[in-house]
């Protein structure tokens, strides 16, 4: 984050941006709201025993956002066969751990329905 404050940025006029004070103005009337919840600790939580909600696990998401900022900054390299082929290879796996992320949770839930905890999987 504060690295971010520094970065120049391309204007809509597409000059580069170099003065301090409207980096940080663009900063954080862009990047920084999604930044700040993206950095949020929520791991400590779990260490310290607090109660959490299920909305707190949603929040985790927002991380994903910022690859939103890489896309954009890829999209120059996008005439290059190899770099699209990386995106496509990406996105598939991606989706893939997304896929099995509902997958595990909708296990989880059903071993907690029907307290099926004292079944041996795959024995």
């Amino acid at each position: 984050i504060t690295l971010n404050f520094r970065t120049t940025y391309v204007s809509k006029s597409g000059q580069v941006v170099y003065d301090p004070r409207s980096i940080c103005v663009h900063y954080a009337t862009t990047w920084f709201f999604v930044d700040l919840i993206a950095a949020l600790p929520f791991d400590l939580l779990y260490a310290f025993n607090i109660n959490v909600y299920f909305g707190v696990h949603l929040l985790k998401t927002v991380r994903l956002l910022r690859l939103l900022r890489l896309l954009q900054k890829l999209d120059r390299y996008s005439q290059y066969s190899a770099v699209v082929l990386t995106l496509l290879m990406s996105m598939f796996g991606l989706i893939a751990h997304w896929m099995a992320c509902i997958w595990y949770f909708i296990g989880q839930k059903e071993i907690e329905a029907n307290d099926l905890s004292t079944w041996e999987i795959g024995k």
